[in-house]
């Protein structure tokens, strides 16, 4: 069985960034989608979610990115909204790298002599890569 991951960037652009990291981790085939948004995932969705048994679903997934943190929440919730009993897969929602970025931070603090106990934190949601895309 194939593992399928689904980009859907809110960016018109999908990153390639992503697409690379994506294949580096396993997937065995990454289909990109730019310019997604609350109105227009749908259909992508329910293509995913439909088309593989219960057993099998394990080997599909969803990755959310792009730019804009409100935008990638808005095709989050539109995209949690389509799930229902057993007709679902896996989502992973990073949005400007907020997500990666602070777990790499709590990885980084928690590795280092004495760990994080006692020590300083920072916020670092919204503080990923910067993608440089054409403007339109």
């Amino acid at each position: 069985m194939k593992k399928l991951l689904y980009q859907f960037d809110t960016d018109e652009m999908p990153a390639v960034f992503d697409n690379v990291v994506a294949y580096d981790g396993g997937a065995d085939h990454v289909t990109a989608y730019g310019g997604i948004d609350e109105l227009n995932v749908g259909g992508l969705v329910e293509g995913a979610i439909f088309t593989r048994g219960p057993n099998d679903k394990k080997n599909t997934a969803i990755f959310i990115g792009g730019g804009n943190l409100p935008k990638g929440e808005s095709v989050l919730a539109a995209v949690r909204a389509k799930f229902f009993a057993k007709f679902r897969v896996s989502i992973m929602f990073d949005s400007n790298g907020s997500n990666t970025t602070a777990a790499a931070a709590v990885a980084w603090l928690a590795h280092r002599p004495g760990g994080s106990a006692g020590g300083a934190a920072a916020d670092t949601r919204g503080c990923g890569r910067q993608h440089h895309r054409p403007q339109a």
